[in-house]
């Protein structure tokens, strides 16, 4: 998808935009799209820092924001809104208030296939995304059969984290004036703290984990995979209902009572979340508990590719980690709702089942090459949200 053209759709509209990603990405939407009129809508100190100027600062209540919406959207007689994130409770309500009024939403989110894609989607992403779940529509698309040629970009890590930090205490420095309460994330003086936490994590487990890893890379086709998410990501709280150690328990309790003797499990945390979180005791207790101590491994930093590649089955929430699964022919078990979770792709029967019989359901190489084809022409842009886009 070329964002520049796609962009052009909204062309002489009103255009308002609310929270977009760290960084000054929706800054950028705003020069790229013709002869529209664009407004923003800023929340906390740290929207405030990357869209200063022509915007509406937003400082009540979660309470009183429908009401808001509904009379700017009404009096600014908005036509498209764009946002990033579905799951966002200040972008729910949005969401629910323009279909009422027949507005346009399109949603940006992290890539579905990574690192070189950003999602850009209407109505919905993720397990809210309209693509089609059947498998006969996707095996049916003939235009869908050849690859798409796409660039690959160096990694933009330090450059989220920057724009996360210039976020973060903008929004801690404002909070005397906007009503941080309505972030998703905690936006407190000492939040940033995980941050350097995680930095130490990552040395110290490039030391403690190195025999661990070794042993896990000679144990191809001996172990599992599960995912673990950011404990506090939308997508677990929306699409899923349950915690991240629910299913670290839910998985060890069936790997103990279903899974062969000589396998393994291996949980692999989600380097976002090295900070914030530590389930080293949790799963020390599960595995005792029910009987299943040295077959259950817990990694950081091992190489997710490498991992996949060599695992027996892959299990996930609705991790985009699944279409990494199905892009190296891992048998995939999916918990929560995705819109991936598709016959043909994905194990569709009970997690007991799966330990067994994964080897007889690896993803339809036919079917997964045309879904993972029509996936990118609808709804990738190639590059990032901080360089190396098609607005650029």
């Amino acid at each position: 998808m070329n964002l520049s053209k796609k962009l052009k759709k909204f062309s002489g509209k009103n255009v308002l935009l609310l929270q977009g990603p760290v960084g000054g990405f929706f800054r950028k939407i705003a020069t790229k799209i013709p002869k529209a009129k664009v407004y923003k809508v800023n929340f906390n100190g740290g929207d405030f820092f990357f869209y200063p100027f022509k915007s509406i600062n937003y400082t009540k209540s979660l309470a009183e924001l429908e009401d808001f919406y509904k009379k700017l959207f009404e009096e600014k007689q908005i036509q498209v809104i764009l946002m990033y994130n579905d799951c966002r409770k200040i972008h729910e309500i949005a969401i629910s208030v323009a279909k009422q009024m027949g507005i346009e939403v399109w949603i940006f989110e992290e890539g579905y296939i990574r690192p070189n894609f950003i999602t850009f989607e209407k109505d919905g992403v993720n397990a809210n995304s309209t693509l089609p779940r059947e498998k006969e529509f996707y095996l049916s698309q003939k235009k869908f059969d050849k690859d798409f040629k796409f660039k690959t970009f160096s990694s933009t890590f330090k450059n989220m984290a920057f724009a996360s930090f210039l976020y973060w205490f903008f929004a801690f420095l404002l909070s005397w004036y906007f009503n941080n309460s309505l972030h998703h994330r905690s936006l407190k003086l000492f939040d940033f703290l995980p941050w350097f936490c995680s930095v130490y994590r990552k040395n110290k487990y490039k030391i403690t984990e190195k025999s661990l890893n070794e042993k896990i890379l000679s144990l191809k086709q001996k172990y599992f995979l599960a995912i673990l998410q950011v404990h506090n990501d939308t997508q677990l709280s929306h699409h899923y209902k349950k915690s991240t150690e629910k299913f670290i328990e839910e998985v060890i309790i069936s790997f103990a009572n279903h899974a062969k003797a000589k396998s393994y499990l291996v949980f692999k945390h989600h380097p976002m979340d090295r900070g914030y979180r530590d389930y080293t005791k949790l799963i020390e207790d599960l595995s005792l508990k029910y009987n299943v101590e040295g077959r259950i491994l817990y990694v950081h930093d091992l190489h997710l590719p490498t991992l996949l590649i060599n695992a027996r089955g892959t299990i996930v929430i609705n991790s985009t980690v699944g279409l990494s699964a199905l892009y190296h022919n891992s048998p995939l078990k999916v918990m929560g709702k995705a819109f991936y979770d598709i016959e043909g792709l994905t194990y569709q029967k009970s997690l007991h089942t799966f330990w067994k019989e994964c080897r007889a359901y690896k993803p339809d190489a036919v079917l997964h090459a045309k879904f993972r084809n029509y996936v990118i022409y609808k709804t990738q842009v190639n590059g990032n949200f901080f360089k190396n886009t098609s607005l650029d």
